[in-house]
């Protein structure tokens, strides 16, 4: 890695640090709280997409019933929908713990 990169980084922590902080020493409004909860369903959606699509790659596809790549089209976005429905159930909990944490509620 590049002195630049680690530079880079070390800067995207600071600000993202600086911004939590933020968060979690001020109130939010009714709006701000809003996104903060539709922003970490949204993380919890894409953090469940990966888990699902590392778990897909394991499966073995049989020969016979090839769709191509519009199988694979069709299939991403089912465990597109797939993920979003199980961010929306909450029952990994994931965005309600970083809810908790960054709008620093005990």
């Amino acid at each position: 890695m590049a002195i630049t990169d680690a530079a880079s980084l070390q800067y995207n922590n600071t600000m993202l640090t600086s911004s939590v902080n933020r968060i979690k020493n001020n109130h939010l409004s009714e709006q701000e709280s809003a996104k903060l909860k539709e922003a970490c369903r949204d993380f919890e959606a894409l953090f469940i997409k990966q888990m699902l699509d590392t778990m897909r790659k394991t499966v073995n596809k049989s020969g016979m019933l090839d769709g191509g790549m519009a199988e694979d089209v069709f299939e991403d976005m089912l465990y597109d929908e797939y993920s979003k429905s199980m961010a929306d159930g909450g029952s990994f909990g994931i965005a309600k713990l970083m809810y908790s944490e960054m709008a620093g509620i005990r």
